[in-house]
């Protein structure tokens, strides 16, 4: 079981501008359109990724170390954050943009590897211990922010100090209201120090990432299920109940919008298949399903 536990990145700023060197020379002009209203944010084509290298992180369990990976996810220029809490006493949120793109905002996730003994460290077992340590985390951001649905935030320069600095915030595009707090506090040290050197590797191929217009927004939890329903990897039928066929993210068979849908498709022929209601070969019209914990859609 490994899954996932993330903040959220937002910039204020009708565009997002980091130095205009290298390969980012090509949207200066676009830039300067967007700035000056005339051109629409068109849909990201970036998405960074960082792996601690040579150094390893160390954990709180007695299993030696761990390679953890960061990386951005859903990177939504003109977007804004919005609510995904499921329960007042858990905090949890997520980013968006509409169609236009027309916000003066860009946010983007923060995912951070964790594992199943990260779930043993906090005292978490069994087959929901995953659900548990996401909720733990919810909680912990709701009590930040104090109630009603407000979130945490804090500047990304501050949180890379390890510090609440008494500068006020620069505006979030959350709209129940956000509060300072420590979030270099919220999670354990091992996910806190790979936020922060990951954010700093993101700098350096994005100039720019590290901004004081920059807030990160506390939290986001629910990138990819922490369970998997088990399923006949032929059938896509489930091996516990039949007629159930688990499909998409909350089966724990898919990691993003894109990967929930080709999972349905695959599901869909299989289940037309079994019907006699189509013969051919499903890897004739879609191509192989790689197996769970293995997906490169």
């Amino acid at each position: 079981v490994a899954g996932k536990v993330i903040g959220l990145w937002e910039v204020s700023g009708k565009c997002w501008k980091p130095s205009l060197k290298g390969r980012w020379k090509m949207y200066s002009g676009l830039a300067t359109e967007v700035r000056s209203g005339r051109g629409k944010v068109p849909v990201a084509d970036y998405k960074v990724k960082y792996i601690n290298g040579e150094d390893v992180v160390d954990t709180p369990f007695d299993s030696g170390t761990v390679r953890r990976s960061c990386y951005s996810f859903c990177m939504c220029p003109g977007g804004q954050v919005v609510l995904t809490s499921t329960n007042q006493s858990e905090l949890c949120i997520n980013g968006m943009s509409f169609s236009r793109r027309a916000s003066k905002w860009a946010n983007a996730a923060l995912v951070v590897t964790v594992s199943s003994k990260d779930f043993d460290a906090l005292n978490f077992h069994g087959p929901l211990a995953g659900v548990e340590f996401q909720k733990e985390f919810e909680q912990r951001a709701a009590t930040m922010g104090g109630g009603n649905f407000v979130v945490p935030v804090q500047r990304v320069t501050d949180y890379l100090e390890s510090k609440l600095s008494g500068a006020s915030l620069p505006p979030s595009s959350y709209r129940l209201g956000v509060k300072a707090a420590n979030l270099h506090e919220l999670f354990p040290s091992y996910i806190t120090e790979a936020l922060q050197n990951s954010i700093s590797m993101f700098d350096k191929e994005l100039p720019g990432f590290i901004s004081s217009n920059a807030l990160l927004h506390g939290v986001e939890t629910r990138t990819s299920s922490p369970v998997q329903i088990p399923r006949n990897t032929d059938t896509y039928e489930s091996t516990s109940l039949k007629g159930l066929y688990p499909v998409g993210e909350g089966a724990g068979y898919a990691g993003g919008i894109v990967s929930a849908a080709v999972d349905g498709m695959h599901s869909g022929f299989a289940l037309a298949k079994s019907l006699d209601l189509f013969q051919g070969s499903i890897e004739s019209v879609l191509g192989k399903a790689q197996n769970a914990g293995f997906t490169n859609y």
